[in-house]
């Protein structure tokens, strides 16, 4: 995903919190801070030299399939409505 995908993607969560019960957007804001954080930390480790890019990227990879799965089971709709 490019990064202009990612901004939309982000936005049109943002606008979906909105409507979104309280509990189940803070559950996903809670979600999104993990996610945020395991992509730096994986980010920082592949910098580091710690990780391979292709594991780095597989992990980025993963990490967004799992908030993309969250986000459906809270209602967030995904790309295509």
């Amino acid at each position: 995903m490019t990064n202009e995908g990612l901004q939309q993607t982000f936005r049109r969560c943002a606008m979906t919190l909105k409507v979104l019960s309280p509990l189940a957007a803070a559950q996903f804001r809670s979600r999104l801070q993990q996610y945020a954080y395991r992509v730096g930390i994986t980010c920082a480790l592949e910098t580091g030299g710690k990780l391979a890019p292709e594991s780095a990227f597989a992990q980025l990879e993963a990490l967004w399939q799992t908030l993309q799965q969250e986000a459906t089971a809270l209602g967030i709709p995904d790309e295509d409505g």
